[in-house]
């Protein structure tokens, strides 16, 4: 095949003009149907390095762009089958973009337009000259931002024939990227950054050798062995030599539910550890007289020669109890140490976030989660279950919700789904689409249940509901001429309002209105429903969360003006796309005439106040939302209606994060810490672009960052760890009150490119093993509340050395022990990617997770490596997974400023 190199715009249909009718064979079968199938397509980064090219900067101001800052990229169209004819344009090609795309750059044959959210079109025009048959079409594009990781590419590019049928590109229509995204650093050895002030260290083979060996402890030994995750209150040892568990375990007494002994049984299976004859005898026991001055949940643990005894007060301590037994086990040798353990959590709110809405994730994910979260002490399931990109649980007597709502395929119109979105094409086979049916869901709280797991329900809104929208509206065509009065029954908007603004996503249709009376009739119906399911599960509903986040005007942030203007670092916009959401709602207007809000600022809060009145009528103790969804909130116990109200307080740290937690503790709510840049599993886990993850929060986020993190301290973390921009910070400690508000933390895995149940579980851990630690233990090494104390990259009142010492005795558990137990149970997690130098006539390999087989290749096929591997023989570096079934991504031992590093 021919590829072309770069050209002008002016050269473009002079080129390709020769491409020449197609073929006889080829006529059969429309331009469209041809283009899918045997057209390849590569997308790469063409000049993503900020402040250098000044009329890339002027074009980004005059289109729009935010902070005026954009990128280039460039989609090729590689023709492997017969000429696209000149005249042949009766398609258009779609394709998925989480950067908004103003511009093609270099041809005029196309007009691009932005659909809606990511989804854009390029249309072919008079001046198309065709695609001939081995030509390479390279179209190149002006778009916002930045691109820095390789995932921010989508794949399942469409072509929509003049008959309106849609026809995927067969050669893109899979969630590997692997040869359709082309490396970033290819145009541009500084393309992974995207400013000159940018201080991150771009990961290769020296740089993590480098940070690994720094960041461990040299003198650790084999405290691993008695290391349990996470760590208890206190450990002894009671013997030297371990017991050794020739015939597994067996688990008898009091004190767990039947649920529970099946879940504690298929926990002993996946490891096998399930009991034979002769097995190592387990007793259990309550005796809730003997914890009287513990929380719940708190238990002791002794292991001998004869036996093992687990005493707790409640179920929770003695689940808890097994739980730490299986922990102390190493599965290779089937050693068990004898020890007494006491221990209690920490928090009572030790959580963990699954978003299903922007790509769904199956029920057979969530339950392996939800068996690791049981593993690992984690007690709150926070369950997004909808977003603009998806509505994920059947509500009866809704059924629009899922046959319209949770479905992406395409459909101009939305009569039948949504439209495509992030990378899930035109058709509904792939993680685009899926919901959870009612006994899904009664299944998998039940599930949690007997995990001591309490499933935290979340549909978001009044922003982050287009899927709602959309299904509600069609729900009211359906309805509006043969019954109007449930036509608006559950409408979500108000159909006068015609308020211009584009949300975080680049929807412009997405938000509910806060001020229509059906937009409670909806929200009613669905704490009834989801109240019944939980009842059906015979778990109460505890805690209703409703989202609340990011109902903005992006266009009318700080990165905006009214064009033509005069600051090069503002996009030039229209004045009536800068208004605030709502602004043109009669129904709006109608309730700050009346007094009921002050002005628009307060639409949030309004629905976050109506929906706590819901909540509480309905017999559910505790109402919660992300932080900005009631930041106008004065008083919490004044304003709302629910006995209890929390926040998950999300904002970065270095933007303020500390703070914003601070004032809503001032405000009388409760918190659960979830700051972006330490816990959303969404962040890559190094600087490298071929790592998975958004990164507006984190450049990257591992697992050893996330177990630094201090959640009652958070201010600590500035000494620590530099901001996304790989600079230093500060922040300063509230007062020592603050802690009293701090109920727990919890981790978040968002799925805008999580596509698949594979890259679920591969964000997720071995992270969510280091979230688990930091909810259910306070570290030496975390300071205590010093009001007024400032940290910076420059102070010095952390004691980094024992942070070491503690990582370095956590990082060999969860390398020797762990891992093989995460093996044992199917989880695809993150095996590291190795550091390595040349140390003379050796290779000094380094892994920030001790334990783990490594392999070199030499040209030829991948080997063992050992302290005999000569230097030159290696190619290649990889780490296998800990039962070497599996092989991590290689890195190179080429000098790192090479072009393209891998």
């Amino acid at each position: 095949m021919n590829r072309l190199p770069l050209f002008a715009s002016l050269a473009l249909s002079s080129l390709i003009a020769a491409c020449g009718k197609p073929s006889p064979e080829a006529n059969a079968a429309s331009s469209a149907e041809r283009i899918a199938e045997h057209f390849a397509v590569t997308q790469e980064v063409l000049t993503n390095f900020q402040g250098v090219d000044q009329p890339l900067r002027s074009q980004c101001k005059a289109a729009g762009g935010s902070g005026a800052a954009c990128f280039t990229y460039r989609i090729s169209l590689i023709n492997e089958g017969p000429a696209i004819a000149a005249d042949e344009r009766d398609w258009k090609l779609y394709f998925h973009s989480v950067r908004r795309t103003f511009k093609l750059l270099n041809s005029e044959a196309f007009t691009l337009e932005r659909v809606n959210g990511d989804l854009h079109r390029l249309i072919p025009n008079e001046k198309f000259a065709g695609i001939g048959a081995g030509e390479t079409l390279p179209l190149e594009f002006l778009a916002e931002s930045w691109i820095q990781f390789e995932s921010d590419f989508q794949p399942r590019l469409f072509v929509v024939d003049g008959a309106g049928e849609a026809h995927v590109i067969a050669s893109t229509d899979t969630d590997d990227l692997d040869g359709m995204v082309l490396p970033i650093n290819k145009n541009h050895p500084d393309n992974w950054k995207r400013t000159a002030s940018d201080a991150n260290t771009l990961a290769t083979a020296a740089s993590r050798h480098q940070r690994y060996t720094a960041e461990t402890d040299p003198e650790a030994g084999e405290g691993w062995r008695s290391r349990i995750i996470p760590k208890p209150l206190s450990v002894q040892s009671v013997a030297d030599a371990p017991v050794v568990l020739e015939a597994g375990l067996s688990i008898t007494g009091g004190g767990l539910s039947e649920g529970s002994l099946s879940a504690v049984a298929l926990r002993l299976e996946q490891l096998g550890l399930a009991g034979a004859e002769g097995a190592y005898p387990v007793q259990t026991t309550l005796a809730a007289d003997k914890f009287s001055d513990m929380p719940a949940g708190a238990y002791r643990l002794r292991v001998g020669v004869q036996g093992a005894e687990v005493t707790a007060a409640d179920e929770q301590g003695v689940f808890y109890g097994v739980q730490s037994l299986l922990a102390l086990v190493d599965l290779e040798s089937r050693a068990l140490p004898q020890v007494e353990v006491e221990d209690a959590p920490r928090f009572d709110h030790r959580g963990l976030f699954l978003d299903v809405g922007r790509n769904f994730h199956s029920k057979e994910v969530v339950l392996k989660l939800l068996d690791q979260m049981a593993a690992y002490k984690l007690n709150r399931f926070h369950f997004h279950l909808s977003d603009d990109e998806g509505w994920r649980l059947e509500i009866p007597g809704l059924p629009e919700l899922t046959e319209i709502g949770a479905k992406r395929c395409f459909d101009l119109e939305e009569n039948r789904c949504l439209l495509p979105q992030l990378g899930s094409g035109p058709n509904t086979d792939n993680n685009g689409s899926g919901f959870f049916s009612v006994d899904d869901y009664i299944e998998i709280v039940r599930y949690a249940a007997d995990r001591q797991i309490e499933v935290v329900p979340e549909f978001d809104m009044p922003a982050h509901a287009r899927s709602a929208v959309v299904a509600m509206e069609a729900r009211y065509r359906k309805y509006k001429d043969s019954d109007p009065a449930r036509a608006e029954a559950y409408r979500l908007i108000d159909p006068e309002d015609d308020t211009r603004y584009l949300s975080v996503q680049f929807y412009d249709d997405s938000y509910i209105n806060p001020c229509v009376d059906s937009t409670y009739h909806f929200v009613g119906k669905l704490i009834n429903e989801v109240q019944a399911m939980h009842q059906a599960a015979g778990q109460p509903l505890k805690t209703w969360h409703f989202g609340g986040d990011e109902a903005v005007n992006i266009l009318a942030g700080d990165g905006f003006e009214v064009g033509p203007g005069e600051d090069p670092e503002k996009g030039d916009v229209a004045v009536d796309v800068r208004s605030k959401p709502w602004t043109n709602s009669p129904q709006c207007q109608k309730l700050i005439d009346q007094g009921t809000v002050k002005s628009l600022d307060e639409m949030g809060e309004l629905y976050a106040r109506r929906v706590s009145k819901l909540v509480a009528d309905a017999g559910i103790g505790t109402m919660a939302a992300w932080n900005d969804g009631v930041k106008r909130i004065e008083s919490a116990e004044q304003e709302l209606a629910t006995e209890r109200s929390y926040v998950n307080s999300w904002a970065p740290l270095f933007w303020g994060g500390g703070d914003e937690s601070v004032h809503f503790a001032e405000t009388g709510f409760d918190l659960v810490q979830s700051h972006s840049d330490y816990l959303y599993f969404d962040m890559p886990q190094e600087v490298h672009p071929e790592e998975r993850g958004y990164y507006w929060a984190s450049r990257y986020t591992d697992t050893r960052k996330t177990f630094s993190y201090a959640p009652l301290n958070t201010a600590q973390l500035a000494e620590i760890y530099p901001n996304r921009d790989g600079n230093g910070w500060s922040a300063t400690s509230p007062a020592a009150d603050f802690a009293d508000s701090v109920k727990g933390i919890q981790g978040q895995l968002w799925s805008e490119v999580v596509r698949t149940d594979d890259a679920v579980e591969y964000q997720m851990f071995p992270r969510l093993l280091a979230l688990a630690e930091r909810a259910w233990h306070q570290a030496e090494w975390e300071l205590p509340i010093e009001e007024g104390q400032t940290f910076s990259a420059e102070t010095g009142f952390v004691d980094k050395a024992a942070l070491a010492k503690d990582w370095a005795e956590f990082s060999a558990a969860v390398g020797r022990k762990e891992l093989l137990k995460l093996d044992r149970a199917g989880i695809n997690y993150r095996i590291p990617v190795p550091g390595a130098i040349v140390r003379g006539t050796t290779v000094d390999a380094a892994l920030p997770l001790p334990g783990l087989p490594l392999e070199y290749f030499d040209g030829e096929q991948w080997q063992p490596l050992d302290q005999n591997t000569a230097p030159q023989a290696v190619q290649s570096l990889r780490a296998r997974s800990a039962d070497g079934a599996r092989a991590g991504r290689a890195t190179s031992l080429a000098p790192e400023n090479t072009v393209g590093s891998r």
